[in-house]
């Protein structure tokens, strides 16, 4: 097969003819890189607003770059399906053993809205907006000031903390596993499984297993005896027809809540130690918290990759032909920083949510305002109350390689040590 020159591709090139023939830039990169927009500049220079990846050596996606094109993929329910059954790898023999995207391409389904599309995907998200909208604000954002002061008291006196470990990875876990259900101890044990699962590291799909079995025995527990949590919310929905159905979406909320949140915090603790300008604005009150935020969201989202759609039949995307069954993942943070929408002014989007990192179209977050209660009151409880110091020079701030979720690795801290008085 004779492979044209990148940057000439036209609508001829096709992803099942490229694995092993093009060498192809592997994903991950993306997450690890002081700024992302390095790689997509790159790959847009070479292959234009729709690129070849590899997710894992030897299993090649789509990445969408463009901001249009994501939002069109977004919305394109009938053209894009989110039903991992639905890619064509498994025709080729599928994922080796111990692949850490068996999670994610899995031919089994999973019975939750994040995997489903049309009646079925809309049955199965009526309970989750349901349960969110019954949720009590107030409660959940008192909680989080509980936990967070709870947090900060065990660092406090040694004057120095690592708020990646100690604080922005402990207080989704937390407030998450409460409002779910989950006591602090099985809120940790979820947490550690879903990291693993995002990190596409071998053993992912045995993690999602205990997962899945520890959620099944939750929504029995609730079952019998219901409370005031997420669990028991919906196993009494109409629309859920048995534990395994309340199971997967609970899953649903333990996986996007705990890390991204944990990564909405731990970036803007970064940004707010690192950007004089940022943090300049925010203590200035030129910028209140919330702005803050958005402008994380919008200049360095956390979900930096969405889980990958699948072409429902071949479709031109961009100048690429897109196989049935192709993967295509939707870069986030390539489209909420395309150079075609983006001033290149990072001030622009202050008080502005002009940016796609809580998704658009069937399959938007769920619940943006309860992440955001939970993520301000995180940031605003430590920066408040500590006069933090980062241990090391922003440079040297290293990132973790994950496909789906970007974030520091770790953020050591000093802090003045309260005066004790005599």
């Amino acid at each position: 097969m004779k492979i044209p020159e990148p940057g000439h591709i036209g609508q001829v090139l096709r992803l099942d003819g490229l694995s092993g023939v093009v060498p192809l830039r592997s994903l991950v990169e993306a997450s690890a890189l002081p700024d992302p927009r390095e790689l997509y500049d790159e790959l847009e220079r070479d292959w234009g607003e729709v690129a070849p990846v590899e997710l894992e050596p030897g299993v090649p996606a789509w990445l969408v770059l463009g901001q249009r094109l994501v939002y069109e993929v977004m919305r394109g329910e009938h053209l894009f399906a989110t039903d991992p059954r639905t890619w064509n790898g498994h025709a080729r023999g599928g994922l080796p053993p111990g692949s850490g995207l068996r999670p994610v391409l899995t031919s089994h389904q999973r019975l939750a809205a994040n995997h489903t599309d049309g009646a079925l995907r809309r049955r199965l998200r009526v309970p989750l907006d349901d349960a969110f909208e019954q949720l009590s604000e107030s409660i959940t954002a008192a909680r989080t000031r509980t936990f967070c002061t709870l947090l900060i008291d065990r660092f406090e006196d040694r004057g120095r903390a690592d708020l990646m470990l100690e604080y922005a990875s402990m207080i989704p876990l937390l407030v998450v596993a409460d409002m779910i259900g989950f006591d602090p101890e099985d809120g940790q044990r979820l947490f550690d499984l879903t990291r693993l699962v995002a990190g596409g590291r071998p053993g992912a799909a045995e993690a999602v297993a205990e997962v899945d079995r520890m959620l099944v025995a939750l929504a029995a527990a609730r079952r019998a005896r219901p409370r005031r949590d997420l669990a028991s919310a919906l196993v009494a929905h109409p629309n859920l027809r048995d534990d395994v159905e309340v199971a997967h979406s609970l899953l649903v909320v333990a996986y996007s809540g705990n890390l991204t949140l944990t990564a909405w915090v731990g970036q803007t603790l970064l940004r707010a130690l690192t950007d004089a300008r940022f943090s300049g604005r925010l203590h200035g009150g030129r910028m209140d918290l919330d702005h803050a935020m958005d402008e994380v969201l919008a200049r360095s989202t956390p979900t930096i990759h969405t889980l990958p759609r699948f072409a429902r039949q071949e479709i031109v995307l961009g100048d690429k032909v897109v196989a049935a069954g192709d993967p295509l993942v939707l870069a986030i943070h390539a489209a909420n920083t395309d150079p075609r929408t983006d001033t290149g002014d990072p001030w622009d989007h202050v008080g502005s949510r002009a940016h796609v990192s809580f998704g658009t179209g069937p399959h938007a977050c769920p619940a943006p305002r309860t992440a955001r209660v939970i993520a301000r009151i995180a940031v605003e409880t430590v920066l408040r109350r500590l006069d933090l110091t980062l241990r090391v020079p922003a440079a040297e701030v290293t990132w973790e390689r994950a496909l789906w979720i970007r974030q520091p690795v770790s953020l050591p801290v000093t802090f003045p040590r309260p005066v004790v008085s005599a």
